[in-house]
């Protein structure tokens, strides 16, 4: 008598959504030859010899093993793991690729499909969409166009990559109607400027932007044509002020108001918590569960997710995190600084334009600009001139006591005077901040960054060091 086998199968939506919510519980094992698995695989996947496919099930545990396989092979395989329970075959690898899901492999410097909602609509040859990635600020640059009339969007450009991303834009016929940016971003310049400069297309950022070149300030409820087909604006701050959504044809381009598990952190830029969560819970959250979410970044290889999957498993922001839960998160998060934020923000306010209005260039320590006491010496007659405003925030007495303060130097005491200060000044001026030993200082300077200041710097060592270095120094008779 024959014995029947029998096949078990996965859908790619299946494999999907153990992928993307429960990876540790699946492993991915690729039995196709080496040059088409380097080509293209599933990231996370392992290219397995089919020799060895008995002993690799084995050693998984309680794992289950979804192998990817030739459909021809399938039949061979499961007589060759017998009995064993722990494995399924994944059908039609090619619609992984159909419903827009991410690759890895050899030369993939973008991913690059058609888009298909997971509820079984019509494959969308209308529209096209593709997705980039920067990795020094591991940005996402985002192209969508409408496929018959070829206008097109291109959403939080990165200045090093702008001759890529025309290049692609002149490659597929597309005329570039938008330049779009999420937010002023503070960890990376943008390249809207460049492209504005080298094509037709406008500029558009949030109207709460004070950007110099923006063609058109955008608003929460706007909307923008590409042919017949509509970009709307979505207003979402919370991880800066100027933060937008933009939805487009079932997917919404995020920023960093919503990442993949995750989101932007709160804690400058006029930054707000309770904000954040509100723009997520109250208008994101809101959208239809298939709603593909594509993020301003991502640091462990995800490109995608979905409103739905948020919701359920955001550890930050899903259903279960109250406002308070939200705000404990993020106040206990203590990040550093992102290391291009004294270059990229006032180069994004002039549209990507990179500034150089630094006299004094700081080396940044535990997210702080610092200099030494000789280099504000070596600048003395800008101290002298108020184009470097030199900030002294010790008390009166201490301003004119031991240590003496350094010519040109304006006392403002730290607390309400320096905050009174810094919430009516001029947030472009260079300043360096000084006190007995740098503390202070250093206090003053991250005060000053938070409230938007561009070119602040801490006085390592303060008086102290100041007085070390037998540096002269001025006291009241």
């Amino acid at each position: 008598m024959k014995t029947s086998l029998k096949v078990t199968k996965l859908t790619c939506e299946q494999v999907y959504n153990l992928w993307a919510t429960e990876p540790n519980l699946i492993r991915l094992m690729d039995l196709r030859p080496d040059t088409e698995f380097k080509a293209s695989h599933i990231p996370g996947a392992e290219n397995i010899q089919s020799d060895d496919i008995v002993s690799e099930i084995d050693s998984i545990g309680e794992r289950l093993a979804i192998i990817i396989a030739p459909e021809s092979t399938e039949l061979a395989l499961t007589k060759q793991l017998g009995d064993r329970q722990n494995f399924v075959f994944m059908s039609n690898c090619h619609r992984w690729v159909e419903l827009n899901k991410p690759l890895a492999g050899e030369g993939l410097q973008s991913t690059i499909f058609n888009f298909k909602k997971l509820k079984g609509v019509d494959m969308r040859s209308d529209i096209i969409f593709h997705q980039l990635f920067e990795s020094e600020s591991s940005t996402y640059t985002y192209i969508i166009a409408d496929k018959k009339t070829k206008e097109a969007a291109i959403i939080d450009p990165v200045l090093e990559t702008v001759d890529r991303d025309l290049k692609l834009i002149e490659e597929l016929g597309l005329r570039l109607m938008y330049v779009l940016d999420t937010h002023i971003h503070a960890d990376h310049i943008t390249g809207a400027g460049e492209i504005r400069k080298r094509t037709q297309a406008k500029t558009a950022v949030s109207q709460d932007a004070d950007v110099q070149c923006v063609d058109i300030p955008l608003e929460d409820g706007q909307e923008l044509l590409l042919g017949d087909k509509k970009i709307k604006i979505i207003a979402t701050p919370g991880h800066t002020n100027t933060c937008l959504t933009y939805s487009f044809e079932g997917m919404i381009f995020t920023g960093d108001a919503l990442l993949i598990r995750g989101c932007g952190r709160t804690d400058f830029q006029q930054g707000s918590s309770e904000r954040l969560y509100e723009s997520v819970h109250e208008k994101l959250f809101k959208l239809s569960s298939d709603t593909i979410i594509y993020p301003g970044h991502d640091y462990r290889g995800q490109t995608s997710s979905t409103i739905g999957l948020e919701k359920q498993f955001n550890p930050r922001l899903g259903e279960t995190k109250t406002k308070d839960d939200f705000k404990k998160i993020m106040s206990e998060l203590k990040l550093a600084n992102p290391k291009k934020i004294h270059e990229a923000v006032p180069a994004n306010l002039a549209c990507g334009k990179p500034i150089n209005a630094r006299s004094i260039h700081p080396q940044v320590v535990d997210g702080i600009p610092e200099v030494t006491c000789e280099d504000v010496l070596a600048h003395a007659e800008l101290v002298e001139s108020k184009k470097i405003r030199l900030i002294d925030v010790r008390r009166p007495d201490e301003f004119n006591g031991e240590y003496g303060h350094i010519k040109g130097a304006e006392l403002i005491t730290l607390g309400p005077d320096l905050t009174h200060f810094l919430e009516n000044g001029d947030r472009s001026q260079e300043i360096v901040f000084v006190c007995r030993s740098g503390g202070r200082s250093g206090t003053a300077t991250a005060e000053s960054i938070k409230l938007g200041y561009k070119f602040t710097i801490n006085m390592a060592g303060g008086m102290i060091r100041w007085n070390e270095r037998k540096q002269p120094v001025e006291k009241l008779n």
